[in-house]
């Protein structure tokens, strides 16, 4: 009986059934085609196996191997990518040599050389190591270097004449590349007879390629995602030797994990290295056939051929290789993963959510919407990284932003459940001015002033440009004039892809109190701009004031788990915990604000009051003793006593027989009843005597009174 496979009907999972009635690809149990999608917010069953990037591993840094290991005992190409090489027809081939029937070009897929063979008379073959689309791949020893291990990589097709001549023109001139991330190219050795093909030669590169590495690094020796952390290290290493490739007006076209080796031996910073160049081409040839590999390739270039390859299409598959990486075990498999924002749909954890808007642009399907350059995605790798790794292990990884002016984002202090707009205005980060406006200069030069002798100041810019726009804007905006701000950014065009105007029409939106309009502008600087904290921060803030406090709380995790020094997001994560009946989660990010920082003693008082109107949940003292240890590090401050007081009571409402803390002593004095009731009776006088309300200094000695230890005088 055939068994027959269907889609599976879970939201947002692009695997198949099996007869079991379980997903292929992920593991979860699911009911088939034509079941209902599964609604919003609705809690998902149990599933049966976890899906890849919950159990992601940590490789081990690469180590030399004996190069004869990598030489393959039967290297026949499979039948399943025995395809004609001519460049105009591809039809399948199920022999191993022969003529393509389709267009009678000559085929044989077995490795052209043997061991033992030798080239341009020094380079003596060890064996195959492997073949990809366009050719072999050889293991040689270099004879006029000592028997120095190389690797030379020819074309698969020995008749096609023309696609030879451009693989040595073009490869000749890829020898001239010098970058610590690309495979050195030594030479290029031209055809020996009629039926051979060029050669590239190239250093060894003995760690073994990304794909091998993971594809037995998982529990019982299985395939395995990676961590993301460990794989926007590898991505930020590969756009460095993209950038340089781009520099020097070359593409890729052909990145994959199978294409980038690992540097085994090093020096601990898991270095790797791109290889196989036989698809990369110049930037301005729209002749050459473009080259790639399913589930990586743009779609552009696989609409247009020769004239869809770019730096964006590059740029595709970044973005495709991390995907591959990260999101699934295998990367054949990276064909069933969704690009662009079909990805935000995919059930990853919150800690993910920055890492899979980077993949989400990066893999767009309009080329204008994907990252411009190779440095400009660095730089968000590096800031979604940061984000990734801190929410992993809460180990704050601060950095300085090149778009935006450092700032402490010292707004909204509080845990009062409404939020002051002008404080958000002006307390969010500013948007550097980009350097290559004409009114820069002009900016630059500007001190600080009042608003309106700033609009003032602007109205005499040399030139109107958006730069100088913002700048009034955001005046207009503290001065409480959201009409006039508005009416601004009418004149800018809409069509531009500029973050700092969609950054401004969010603002514009919350000055005038469009909570859901100013939610959609700064999701849109989130997605384009995912790596910077402040662009996370105004969007964490537009989902509180959206009453939306789960994903708000979720984006102020991660912004306070990166940078404690953005106070907004401590005190935004209480007040979305309060918001959602998490004392406890509320109280714990307030004391995590460091005792260095100046809102130390605001969020201490915020917190100990939270737990005082807390129900016990069993480790109330534990944070009480907590709390009070930061107190005892804080210089002098006004409400001193009054927090000592509640935390004193705090310790009081607790079981103190039968605490694990008995040893421990609060405030300098004994884990016991009498001992706590004295101190807290103490500080209740001593605060009465100094409150000029006669009101509350007669409910304080009341308070005195009713927590005074019993005696007989």
């Amino acid at each position: 009986m055939t068994v027959t496979s269907r889609g599976c009907a879970q939201r947002h999972c692009p695997g198949e059934v099996d007869a079991d009635g379980f997903c292929r690809l992920w593991g979860h149990e699911c009911a088939g085609l034509g079941a209902a999608p599964t609604p919003l917010f609705v809690p998902r069953p149990a599933q049966s196996s976890s899906q890849p990037w919950e159990e992601p591993v940590q490789l081990p840094a690469a180590r030399p191997r004996d190069p004869l290991t990598a030489v393959l005992a039967e290297p026949v190409v499979p039948e399943h990518s025995r395809i004609c090489a001519s460049t105009t027809c591809h039809t399948r081939l199920p022999r191993i040599s022969g003529h393509c029937p389709n267009c009678g070009t000559r085929y044989s897929f077995t490795p052209p050389l043997a061991v033992g063979d030798v080239r341009a008379a020094r380079y003596e073959i060890a064996g195959c190591l492997g073949n990809g689309g366009v050719g072999w791949v050889f293991l040689a020893r270099d004879q006029d270097m000592d028997g120095a291990w190389r690797v030379l990589k020819g074309q698969r097709n020995p008749e096609d004449r023309e696609a030879i001549a451009a693989f040595v023109a073009e490869r000749q001139a890829l020898i001239a590349l010098n970058h610590p991330r690309i495979v050195t190219i030594t030479h290029a050795l031209r055809p020996e007879t009629h039926h051979d093909t060029g050669y590239l030669v190239m250093e060894y590169v003995n760690g073994g390629t990304l794909e091998e590495a993971r594809s037995a690094a998982g529990p019982g020796g299985r395939a395995a995602a990676l961590d993301p952390t460990q794989a926007l290290g590898y991505g930020v290493q590969i756009l460095d030797a993209f950038d340089y490739l781009h520099d020097q007006g070359w593409l890729y076209c052909d990145l994959k994990p199978e294409n980038v080796m690992r540097v085994g031996g090093g020096v601990g910073d898991d270095a790797i290295k791109l290889v196989d160049f036989g698809a990369a081409r110049k930037i301005d040839n729209r002749v050459s056939p473009a080259w790639g590999t399913e589930g990586f390739t743009a779609p552009e270039v696989k609409r247009l051929g020769a004239a869809g390859p770019s730096i964006r299409s590059d740029i595709y598959t970044v973005g495709r290789t991390l995907a591959a990486l990260t999101l699934v075990a295998q990367s054949t498999n990276v064909s069933r993963v969704a690009a662009g924002s079909e990805l935000l749909r995919l059930p990853t954890p919150a800690r993910l959510d920055p890492f899979l808007r980077l993949l989400a642009r990066a893999t767009a399907t309009d080329p204008a919407d994907r990252f411009g350059s190779a440095a400009q995605m660095r730089e968000q790798v590096r800031g979604v990284r940061r984000q990734v790794a801190s929410a992993a292990d809460g180990e704050p990884r601060p950095s300085r932003s090149t778009l935006f002016s450092p700032s402490a984002c010292a707004f909204a202090l509080h845990t009062d459940d409404t939020v002051d707009l002008v404080e958000v205005l002006l307390g969010l980060p500013v948007p550097l001015v980009d350097g290559t406006d004409p009114a820069a200069g002009f900016l630059a030069s500007l001190g600080p002033a009042e608003p309106d002798e700033l609009i003032e100041l602007l109205a005499t810019a040399p030139e109107r440009t958006a730069q100088v726009v913002y700048r009034e804007v955001r005046a207009h905006l503290a001065a409480g004039r959201g009409v006039e701000a508005d009416a601004l950014l009418a004149d800018v065009p809409m069509a531009q892809r500029d973050w700092a105007l969609w950054w401004h029409r969010g603002l514009v939106a919350l000055g005038r109190q469009e909570t859901d309009v100013a939610l959609r502008w700064f999701q849109q600087v989130y997605d384009w701009l995912p790596g910077e904290v402040s662009t996370r921060l105004a969007y964490a803030v537009a989902c509180e004031l959206a009453d939306n406090p789960d994903a708000a709380a979720d984006h102020y995790r991660g912004v306070w788990d990166t940078d404690r020094g953005v106070l907004a997001a401590a005190f935004g994560l209480a007040r979305c915990r309060l918001a959602t009946a998490d004392p406890r989660g509320a109280a714990d990010a307030l004391l995590s604000v460091p005792e260095s920082s100046r809102a130390c003693t605001e969020a201490v008082a915020c917190a100990v009051r939270i737990l005082l109107d807390a129900p016990d949940d069993g480790r109330r003292l534990a944070t009480a003793l907590e709390a009070a240890e930061i107190v005892d590090n804080l210089p002098p401050f006004a409400e001193r006593e009054t927090v000592e007081s509640h935390i004193l009571r705090i310790a009081l409402s607790c079981d103190l027989a039968s605490s694990d803390h008995a040893s421990r002593r609060l405030f300098g004095q004994p884990l016991d009843d009498d001992s706590l009731r004295r101190a807290f009776e103490r500080r209740c006088r001593s605060r009465a005597r100094r409150t000029a309300d006669q009101q509350e200094r007669i409910a304080l000695v009341d308070l005195a009174n009713s927590y005074r230890p019993v005696t007989w005088w």
